[in-house]
């Protein structure tokens, strides 16, 4: 059996036969001990065993690691549950354009992913802080609780936007105070072709266009974020409207989530483009 971390072998020897879950302990606890996380991890059986699940060190040909420092490991669960809430979020708003409900299959993947997700977040609000925790954890309530296909896309929404932040928030932690005033003020350069993006954008949405219009907002709705977080790090003049701005942002996230076009539109073209052009 061979481990890599990367390209590079790692020198680990067994003195016996164990499952993978036991070498996975192991692995663990000699990360753990270089201050490291396993962020994720690849096995490959030896060709005799192709077939076979549950494999031993006798069996496993090559595993492969890929390790980090806390933030990696942060960065990878949120990217893991803000690509499960996107998922989620996609089949809840089609079975609701059907006019259908969820069979019993359906439902109890969803009870098992709102495990997931309570679980997930539970370890997450140990290292980050929410920007609202009570409404947080009512978005979680309705997710695992409202009978409601609306209301759960509506919390999965706001679970979502938090999510995003909290991404960003750990990409920038290592940016300087002076790099991030710098961006803010490049970004400001910006308003107006971005107040003439989110005009075109509002347009599509009113126009019936909304894969066009859902493709261009998600790169403008990352621009924003990112203007938020890096006016918190700034420390700039006008932080509390990038406040403003996150909420109008959750907002349009459940607009666009349970599929309300209208005020998608109205919150795009008026509320966004009124609020870009304050900061």
């Amino acid at each position: 059996m061979r481990i890599y971390i990367g390209e590079e072998p790692l020198q680990f020897e067994l003195t016996e036969t164990l499952a993978f879950p036991q070498i996975l302990d192991k692995l663990t606890s000699w990360a753990e001990s270089q201050k490291m996380f396993i962020i994720d991890y690849r096995v490959a059986a030896k060709p005799e065993f192709a077939e076979k699940e549950d494999l031993n060190s006798d069996e496993i040909d090559v595993i492969n690691l890929q390790i980090g420092d806390q933030t990696d490991l942060l960065e990878s669960n949120l990217r893991e549950l803000i690509d499960y809430a996107d998922r989620v979020g996609m089949h809840l708003a089609k079975v609701i354009q059907e006019g259908k409900s969820l069979d019993s299959k359906e439902t109890n993947d969803l009870k098992a992913g709102g495990v997931f997700v309570a679980e997930l977040l539970g370890t997450l609000t140990n290292y980050l802080k929410p920007e609202n925790a009570e409404s947080l954890t009512d978005a979680l309530n309705a997710l695992n609780t409202n009978p409601d296909l609306i209301e759960k896309i509506n919390g999965l929404a706001i679970i979502q936007n938090q999510l995003k932040l909290w991404l960003r928030q750990t990409e920038f932690s290592r940016v300087t105070l002076t790099e991030a005033a710098e961006r803010v003020s490049e970004f400001r350069a910006r308003t107006g072709e971005i107040g003439g993006e989110l005009e075109q954008i509002a347009a599509r949405f009113t126009q019936g266009k909304e894969q066009e219009a859902l493709q261009r907002l998600e790169t403008v709705s990352q621009t924003l974020v990112d203007a938020a977080i890096l006016m918190r790090i700034a420390n700039d003049a006008k932080k509390d409207m990038a406040e403003k701005l996150v909420s109008l942002l959750s907002d349009l996230t459940k607009a666009v989530d349970s599929r309300d076009l209208v005020t998608a539109a109205d919150i795009v073209d008026f509320d966004l483009r009124d609020l870009i052009k304050e900061l």
